[in-house]
């Protein structure tokens, strides 16, 4: 009988050892979820940052076609990043706004990865933020846009109006270092054109008026306070939509010929604690951004329609603005050089206070931007055949 028991116990103890095990297993997966870093993602909202809003709004053709995709948790907010089966991050999308609201986020520890502009996210850095830009996410889309009414129909028509002497053309821009304002300052001198900000300085061929922020251009141009504006797209698709502009020329096209082709404008920007602790998390994502531009450039009708859906601009503004835009990834040769002019242009306003102030254009590139991973993530692609050369 002592032995039975005995037995019994055993055989009752082994259970509740069998148990429990099978209890520690049944955690194991709790565990894995949370080994998943959740990552917050802020972008701006407007068509310049297309290729991720193409690969969240199109995360099953990205599944069945690469394998790596955005999985969405909740329509335009949270993504779990996928590859292969597995699930590298939670990504949680933040609208953040344009300009420096960005970066400052991003200083702020709102945000750990950055869609936006290259001038905010140098200046931030200037001034000691870790901030490293990873890929480009377009260049070019600045034009000159005229009142709907106005004689001036191009670029030579509107030098011949701006030194007639008769009256100063008064043209608005978004903010001081906006890389559509310093190309059209350059493009000014180029034609001996003389420019200032006074309005009431009638010898000026142009008077340059800061209207502050993407929206602020159409109250203007509907009041006429301004003959015309230099800026990004969507804005001049919005004022030619509305009736209020017609377009004047590409900044890309503008003198000195060809030096502005492919200026830099958005860009993909982590911060290099981000980079340090998730360099894996942040390759995906780029392969994820460069697939996408593959496909904007495969086919604009699909990139004008998920624009759409996501920016709520109408179909017709979409169309306008997508073809203006250079849709690209990869640092190429033409965007590192166009960084380094971009450096040079900076120089004459003084923009830098900081560590890079008295950087050359090379040092600048060199620090500011770590563009290892995308150029990895491009080899890794090429050789699964997923995507072509540039």
């Amino acid at each position: 009988m002592a032995r039975t028991r005995i037995t019994t116990t055993v055989i009752m103890l082994a259970g509740v050892v069998a148990a429990a095990l099978a209890g520690c297993q049944g955690e194991m997966p709790a565990e894995t979820e949370t080994e998943t870093p959740t990552l917050k993602l802020g972008h701006v909202g407007h068509d310049h940052q297309l290729a991720l809003y193409v690969a969240a709004l199109e995360g099953e053709r990205f599944r069945n076609d690469y394998g790596i995709y955005l999985k969405e948790v909740k329509s335009k907010e949270v993504y779990d990043l996928v590859d292969g089966g597995r699930t590298l991050a939670r990504l949680n999308f933040v609208r953040v706004g344009g300009g420096a609201r960005m970066p400052a986020a991003m200083s702020r520890g709102e945000i750990e990865i950055g869609l936006g502009g290259v001038v905010p996210v140098a200046k931030f850095a200037d001034g000691g933020q870790p901030f490293k830009i990873v890929c480009p996410l377009q260049t070019d889309g600045d034009m000159l846009v005229m009142q709907k009414d106005s004689p001036i129909t191009d670029w030579a028509s509107f030098v011949a109006a701006a030194k007639s002497g008769e009256k100063p053309l008064k043209i608005g821009y978004k903010a001081p270092v906006a890389i559509a304002k310093l190309v059209f300052e350059r493009a000014l001198l180029a034609e001996g054109i003389p420019y200032g900000y006074d309005a009431t300085d009638a010898k000026t061929g142009v008077i340059l008026v800061n209207f502050g922020s993407e929206k602020s251009p159409i109250p203007l141009m509907e009041s006429r306070a301004i003959d015309g504006f230099v800026m990004n797209q969507p804005g001049v698709a919005v004022a030619v939509h509305k009736g209020l502009g017609k377009t004047i020329a590409e900044l890309r096209d503008l003198p000195p010929k060809g030096k502005w082709v492919n200026h830099p404008c958005c860009c993909i920007s982590v911060t290099q604690q981000t980079l340090d602790a998730h360099g894996e998390v942040v390759k995906g994502l780029i392969k994820v951004i460069l697939l996408s531009t593959q496909l904007i450039n495969r086919d604009q009708e699909l990139a004008i329609r998920c624009a759409s859906r996501w920016t709520k601009y109408a179909v017709a503004v979409e169309r306008q603005s997508i073809p203006t835009i250079t849709y690209i990834a990869e640092p190429t040769a033409s965007w590192i050089a166009g960084m380094k002019t971009w450096a040079e242009m900076v120089k004459d306003v003084k923009l830098f206070k900081g560590k890079y102030a008295d950087a050359s254009p090379d040092d600048f590139v060199g620090d500011l931007c770590d563009l290892e991973l995308v150029r990895a993530a491009a080899r890794e692609l090429r050789e699964k055949g997923l995507l072509r050369s540039p």
